[in-house]
């Protein structure tokens, strides 16, 4: 869930500096989604496996298609740094703590991102 004291755009914001950052294509274990139309919530098109694991397993299933949209853009941006820096439990926590400000549960954000859409970086 996002924190109530950061806007949406910190998310947004996050997720395009982080998507900046890598150089290499993406190598995600899921398929592209088209995120930036659908969402698990009501109202919004139907998402992959993968973003119903990843939007269960960060908590962000309830919240409205936005919202879920932004997490699901870092969630995979975070999954590409972990493919240019590597995987290592310390690149995962300093990832996590890299977005103590933007999300409420930063450790499980980024474990569910891996479970979801590189798990290849889980040990």
């Amino acid at each position: 869930m996002l924190s109530t004291t950061r806007p949406l755009t910190a998310v947004l914001a996050i997720a395009a500096a982080a998507t900046l950052s890598v150089t290499t294509p993406t190598a995600s274990a899921a398929p592209a989604t088209g995120s930036a139309g659908g969402s698990s919530a009501p109202g919004c098109a139907p998402r992959s496996d993968a973003d119903h694991v990843f939007l269960y397993e960060s908590h962000f299933d309830e919240e409205p298609c936005d919202v879920q949209d932004a997490a699901i853009q870092l969630a995979r941006a975070d999954c590409d740094w972990l493919d240019v820096y590597g995987g290592s439990a310390s690149n995962r926590i300093a990832l996590a703590e890299s977005h103590e400000d933007a999300v409420d549960y930063p450790y499980i954000f980024v474990h569910a991102a891996i479970t979801a859409y590189c798990p290849h970086h889980e040990y």
